[in-house]
């Protein structure tokens, strides 16, 4: 009897080191409860695998919040490579079901306006004034690429367990682009005149890309996101 009970010792160990769970819009480990409007800017460095950098560019995010309607509006611009501007606005309910999607190539003279169903996205595209529409197939319960690195800050995690969140990107070969997340430590930083930033940090993969992101506890935000990837690495900070 006491070997039988150190096996299921032994067992469960190996059972929750290895636990996963899925989380979906309105999981009651999703917490948009604590997500406020805000407008941050972010600076990205991508370097190839000898240190080169390939891209340095400034990020702009804007959060708002329409407690009214039940919307959430994540909308970012940047410059890459410089002289090509880009934009992108997602729109999800309060849960982060994503609704609505616009992105705009305004050099490459392209659009994208996506609608999102329970099972279902159609991409309307305009390039160079000519319209195409897509429909893709997704399984229920999945976010939206352009917004979904928003919310990351806002999931409660427990250590040693691997969580998935779908994902629909439609320039992967499959439209379901799964992320993976796991907390993995906690980190304090010691900034200027004796502040500390106490931050959880997570570990992602991505598809090839994998790394690890910084978490303000006080506030929620993603603050440093560090990762990987075949051809190099990047480096995105809050300023």
């Amino acid at each position: 009897m006491k070997i039988f009970g150190t096996l299921l010792w032994i067992l469960a160990i190996v059972l929750v080191g290895n636990a996963q769970s899925t989380i979906e819009p309105g999981d009651r480990n999703m917490r948009p409860d604590l997500i406020r409007p805000s407008h941050d800017f972010y600076k990205n460095v991508i370097t190839d695998t000898a240190g080169r950098i390939l891209y340095e560019f400034m990020m702009e995010n804007v959060i708002t919040i329409d407690s009214v309607n039940k919307r959430i509006l994540f909308a970012r611009s940047r410059q890459v490579p410089v002289g090509s501007f880009s934009t992108d606005t997602s729109i999800t309910d309060l849960s982060f079901k994503p609704l609505r999607m616009h992105e705009i190539h305004q050099q490459r003279n392209v659009s994208f306006d996506m609608e999102f169903g329970d099972t279902q996205v159609r991409v309307t595209t305009v390039r160079k004034g000519v319209t195409s529409v897509k429909d893709y197939s997704m399984k229920s319960g999945y976010f939206e690429d352009n917004m979904i690195e928003y919310i990351f800050g806002y999931l409660e995690l427990k250590m040693g367990v691997t969580y998935t969140l779908d994902n629909f990107n439609k320039d992967t070969q499959l439209p379901s682009d799964p992320y993976r997340l796991e907390y993995v430590f906690d980190d304090v930083w010691e900034l200027a005149a004796g502040h500390r930033l106490k931050c959880r940090v997570l570990h992602f993969i991505h598809g090839g890309t994998s790394g690890y992101i910084w978490i303000d506890q006080a506030t929620n935000q993603t603050i440093k996101e560090e990762g990987t990837f075949k051809g190099g690495m990047f480096v995105v900070t809050r300023h």
